[in-house]
């Protein structure tokens, strides 16, 4: 990979300032608590530098461009840029203009009082030129750009539409997180990500009734707004109700949050387009974008602040893992994605008590195919096939452990005692089974010949079974 920064991020800069401390009495000059400061006063990035700071957590390289005041806050900010790791600028100084800055009062983590200290008219058309030549300069470095828009004046109407033209002109994909009401200033744009309010506010110049259910409005003002502003997605953050995506195709997929707890919403947002632009750059699908997306969000809210999310936060959840498992009613829609340029493989088993014999065998299958997709036997079918004291190992723990395993790309739970009516809906090209199996016997064999699939039996290790294990533990325990 060229080392060069994959991000680009332009908006509006941000010094979020926190000032924390107690109360412990009411003043008596006006009915207002009194908040005595402790040493838990910090500068961090907010707005467009939330963004960038999130996607170089993500593990991924950010160029951000911004406007800062000829004052200490911009220094700070330039400072704190600095300490960042894969984080580079270039912030130019306006003199007639403050740096934007929110201060946040704070007891007991919770916020008591918010100051902004800001100025929301538009920057010049001098700063628009600068901004531009920036932009081309650093194009050719960069794979996604992210327009950060918290309609503090540096992204102006004109500046957006020139940026989407360049954006086009050098084929980059561009993500707009918007702030204006009128969608048109964005429109050509790769992708766009409003939360709900947001996307009900452009309702006031498409003319669109709110007045139906929330995932029904959701859907009608996306494909709307696709129509008429030409984006290829609408990814809408719906806060408790997760992530909705429409796409211009015209399908639709929702995902709910994985908040376990909600403890501050601030900068969510940011984190998910922080999420969707490093996917998304380093040619991960939409969809899987936007899963992993959501997943950043639901641990985002649950910190103070804006906090950022490590990746290594991420590849800890399990429900990052458990995007390996899929459902019967997935099977169409992954095959869909592969659209016949893969190689299919198709295993299934008990699995219970994994041993080396297991890994030996999955990791073969894998050399054979691009995409291996284990059935996998479900408790009540290891019972009606091997007695009711099977399985030793219960289906969520089978399920935790193959998940982790790199050759092993999609799960699929059965209850059924074969799993034929699994291999007809995937159709795989190879089906896989040990050689303890004459071809003519394996399931699916027949049926695979109706779309030209075949049998691949691999070789077991020897002495490796869970029978075997089961039968030393006895001995052991005797």
């Amino acid at each position: 990979m060229k080392e060069s920064e994959k991000i680009l991020c332009i908006g509006d800069l941000i010094l979020d300032h926190y000032v924390h401390g107690d109360i412990d009495r009411i003043s008596p000059e006006a009915p207002i608590p009194i908040l005595k400061a402790n040493d838990r006063n910090y500068n961090i990035l907010g707005g467009c530098g939330n963004v960038a700071r999130n996607i170089c957590s993500a593990n991924n390289k950010c160029h951000l461009i911004s406007i800062v005041g000829k004052d200490d806050d911009g220094l700070r900010l330039k400072e704190i840029i600095r300490r960042i790791k894969n984080l580079t600028s270039n912030l130019i100084v306006d003199p007639v203009r403050c740096t934007t800055k929110k201060t946040r009062y704070v007891c007991e983590n919770q916020q008591i009082l918010r100051v902004d200290k800001e100025m929301e008219n538009p920057i010049s058309t001098a700063i628009e030129l600068k901004i531009i030549k920036l932009l081309k300069k650093k194009i050719n470095d960069c794979n996604v750009i992210v327009l950060s828009d918290y309609n503090k004046g540096v992204l102006t109407n004109n500046l957006i539409k020139r940026i989407i033209k360049i954006a086009k002109d050098y084929k980059k994909i561009l993500i707009v997180d918007p702030k204006k009401k009128d969608f048109s200033v964005y429109a050509g744009a790769t992708f766009i990500t409003p939360n709900l309010k947001e996307l009900k506010g452009a309702t006031n110049t498409l003319g669109i009734s709110t007045k139906s259910n929330e995932d029904s409005l959701v859907l009608k003002l996306s494909k709307k707004i696709i129509n008429k502003f030409d984006f290829k997605a609408v990814i809408t953050t719906r806060s408790s109700n997760g992530i909705s995506v429409v796409k211009d195709v015209g399908s639709f997929f929702h995902l709910p949050s994985e908040a376990k707890e909600v403890f501050d919403v601030s900068g969510a947002g940011d984190t998910v387009l922080a999420y969707l632009s490093s996917s998304i750059s380093k040619g991960e699908s939409l969809e899987s974008s936007i899963k992993i997306s959501n997943v950043a969000a639901g641990l985002a809210v649950a910190k103070f602040g804006t906090s950022v999310v490590s990746i290594d936060e991420i590849e800890n959840t399990k429900q990052i893992k458990n995007n390996k498992v899929i459902t019967h009613q997935d099977i169409s829609k992954i095959l869909r994605d592969y659209d016949g340029e893969k190689i299919i493989g198709f295993t299934n088993g008990c699995f219970d008590l994994l041993h080396t014999g297991h890994i030996s065998y999955l990791k073969s299958a894998k050399q054979k195919c691009d995409i291996l997709i284990l059935g996998l036997n479900s408790d009540e079918s290891i019972k009606k096939i091997k007695g009711k004291n099977r399985p030793i190992v219960g289906q969520k723990d089978r399920v935790e452990i193959l998940s982790s395993f790199p050759f092993v790309d999609k799960i699929v739970i059965f209850e059924e005692v074969t799993p034929i009516k699994l291999i007809k809906k995937i159709k795989p090209n190879i089906i896989f089974k040990g050689k303890d199996y004459q071809k003519k016997d394996v399931v699916g064999f027949y049926e695979s010949k109706k779309w030209h699939g075949r049998v691949i039996l691999i070789d077991f290790v020897e002495n490796k079974s869970t029978t075997n294990l089961i039968e030393r533990i006895k001995i052991s325990v005797t």
